[in-house]
């Protein structure tokens, strides 16, 4: 009788850590997101690859340290699925916004154009993909 108290809980307690792992981690790429578009929009491509690097990497840890966590449910399961695909679109975000950078430091602006649009591609579906994983551990 003990036991079928404690698997419950323990069942929430496994989709709880990876809602908050989750909650940490898009708001840290929020955060990177809002300063490569400051950079972009005050046209300092140096400073735009630069951050772009950093939300690269910052998606790739994030991918790493969901892939740790082990959700008890088949939602929670569906939504950790849904959140590596996530990051794994933010992580080819970050790269196609550094070479859109770089282009433009080297004033290719055709390529600079066709790599943040690519990125923006990546971006869009990232996003989708991340409300949904959010919906379902809500």
């Amino acid at each position: 009788m003990a036991l079928a108290l404690i698997v419950p809980g323990t069942a929430d307690a496994s989709d709880a850590s990876l809602r908050s792992a989750l909650g940490t981690w898009s708001h840290r790429i929020g955060l990177d997101a809002r300063g490569i578009g400051l950079s972009a929009a005050n046209r300092h491509p140096r400073r735009l690859t630069a951050r772009a690097l950093n939300f690269r990497a910052d998606a790739l840890r994030a991918g790493r340290a969901l892939s740790s966590t082990s959700p008890s449910t088949a939602r929670g399961r569906r939504a950790k699925k849904l959140a590596l695909a996530a990051f794994h679109d933010y992580a080819l975000v970050g790269r196609a916004w550094a070479l859109a950078g770089r282009a433009r430091l080297a004033h290719h602006r055709a390529a600079a154009a066709k790599d943040a649009r690519l990125a923006a591609g990546y971006a869009k579906k990232g996003n989708g993909l991340l409300i949904a994983a959010d919906k379902l551990l809500h």
